[in-house]
């Protein structure tokens, strides 16, 4: 399919309803592929992608940093390039720098907003590992202090729910590795302290 037979639609700027900037249909090929360009608001980057069929989902193709440019519609050009440059050739080692680089950012910013999250986890599960290892066990009362450890937990998912830019699925699992990794921590330590 030669480059130039994508004809591009641009959204209207200034109505926000739109999730995309620039939008393409290719039927030339056996299944139809649509190409978007959209702003990922995460790490202020405009990416370029591509979904193959009705039903199926966007791969990544070209990436820009919005910050690199003086007008949005320089960076929606340069995305429209990528694009048609990965028609050309898909395993572009200077498009697949820009996606990677994306990638990366896009990483560091959601662990960077969840760190605290993590640390208030593993703070938790220590507190609960050396409660449950000095007190708990002997008094009977492991039960309650397991359910008081989950209440603060939850507590502490809810609460950084607008900030960790993660979902629920994604946030459980960080709070319960975090906790079990402060569980264990705070259990080793103890036990080794009073081994002898």
């Amino acid at each position: 399919m030669p480059p130039s037979s994508l004809i591009w639609e641009d959204a209207d700027i200034s109505n926000a309803q739109s999730w995309w900037l620039a939008r393409s249909r290719s039927e030339a090929t056996d299944d139809a592929r649509d190409f978007v360009s959209a702003e990922d608001p995460i790490c202020n980057y405009l990416v370029g992608m591509v979904r193959s069929g009705s039903g199926g989902t966007y791969l990544v193709i070209a990436a820009a940093p919005l910050s690199e440019a003086v007008h949005l519609g320089d960076v929606v050009l340069t995305i429209k390039d990528q694009i048609t440059g990965w028609l050309v050739t898909p395993l572009d080692s200077a498009t697949r720098g820009y996606v990677r680089r994306w990638r990366r950012g896009r990483d560091w910013v959601l662990v960077r907003r969840n760190f605290p999250l993590a640390i208030a986890a593993l703070l938790v599960g220590g507190f609960l590992g050396f409660l449950v290892t000095m007190f708990a066990v002997t008094w009977g009362l492991v039960g309650w202090s397991m359910l008081g450890a989950g209440l603060v937990l939850k507590y502490i998912a809810d609460r950084k729910k607008s900030e960790a830019l993660l979902g629920p699925w994604e946030r459980f699992v960080v709070i319960t590795i975090a906790a079990v990794v402060g569980v264990i921590a705070a259990s080793i330590s103890v036990l080794t302290l009073f081994w002898n």
